[in-house]
């Protein structure tokens, strides 16, 4: 493919041509994401063995698992959890097992740009954006069964509890005797009590069993991070995108001229001259979509699936190319 060559500056981000496949009237409506873009969500299942996880090893294998069944295991997954002082090891901190952000979620909705950001009133964890690998909502409370409880160990900073009083079933490792502390995805509670609000330090558990997690409004959830999202994963055409530039497009059904469009999402860390384009999978160029400057934040790029003459162009699959500088 020559697609780069109509770029000689900026930074190219080339979409996998399957995530711009244009649905016109009569086709089926399809959904998708670039899996690139989606570096957080809740574990939709359990290993099995409630909060024996099998070490911090072990539940980040159950992330990159997860991960990996829905096409993102390209990234490198840490499991949210941290770890107490024992047998002459240090604790570890949640905090510092993840990454430095940003943070999206399944739909591509950032969650919290740094570490700084995840805990602090500014994230956006709740139950409506904390979404599994699958994009699947968690049930809260007020749902049957509640299981808002997400394993955590850890404090609400995001660090690790001192030894003592058993915070994280013996490191994640029990699966009887013990008690984890435990954050609700929701964000509510017991009216009144404040820590019940919190998504990483609500309460501890009542035990370390599978049942013991169930009976407090649990199933032995844990939280997943992509530790690389600052470095950038590669795409299905081998161009690096770059944290500052993740996105997402999605297909959807539209009629050409109808006010539908094709859409794709970057997020600029400061304000920058953005052009794109929209190719053929042979590398001719259909259109251009001149942005000018763009200001910091969330950009919406839309096509509306058009040539540069204004014809429509035919039902396929295309790439579009964005150049930052």
């Amino acid at each position: 493919m020559k697609a780069t060559n109509a770029f000689k500056s900026g930074l190219v981000v080339f979409l996998a041509a399957p995530v711009l496949c244009l649905l016109f009237p009569g086709s089926a409506t399809a959904q998708v994401k670039a899996d690139s873009s989606m570096s957080f969500f809740i574990s939709s299942a359990n290993p099995g063995k409630g909060a024996n996880l099998g070490g911090l090893a072990g539940a980040d294998a159950h992330c990159q698992s997860l991960a990996a069944a829905v096409g993102a295991g390209r990234r490198t997954w840490h499991a949210y959890l941290s770890t107490q002082p024992a047998a002459g090891k240090p604790a570890e901190n949640a905090r510092d097992r993840i990454g430095t952000g940003p943070w999206y979620n399944f739909k591509g909705l950032r969650m919290a740009m740094s570490v700084e950001d995840l805990h602090s009133v500014n994230n956006k964890l709740n139950k409506e954006n904390s979404l599994t690998e699958k994009g699947e909502v968690v049930n809260g409370r007020g749902d049957t069964p509640n299981r808002h409880d997400i394993l955590t160990g850890s404090k609400a900073d995001g660090t690790a509890f001192p030894a003592g009083t058993d915070m994280t079933c013996n490191n994640w490792t029990s699966e009887t005797t013990g008690s984890a502390m435990l954050g609700h995805h929701d964000r509510h509670g017991a009216a009144g009590n404040i820590d019940s609000t919190s998504w990483n330090q609500a309460h501890a558990s009542t035990g370390c069993s599978p049942s013991a997690l169930v009976s407090t409004g649990g199933n032995g959830f844990i939280y997943c991070f992509a530790a690389d999202a600052a470095t950038g994963t590669k795409d299905p055409v081998g161009k690096a995108i770059q944290a500052s530039l993740s996105g997402f497009a999605w297909l959807r059904s539209f009629s050409p001229g109808a006010g539908d469009q094709v859409v794709y999402r970057l997020d600029l860390p400061q304000a920058r001259h953005v052009d794109a384009a929209i190719f053929t999978l042979n590398g001719r160029k259909l259109a251009d979509l001149s942005l000018g400057i763009r200001p910091a934040g969330v950009q919406d790029l839309h096509w509306n699936g058009r040539d540069s003459r204004g014809n429509p162009v035919s039902r396929g699959f295309y790439l579009i190319a964005v150049t930052v500088r």
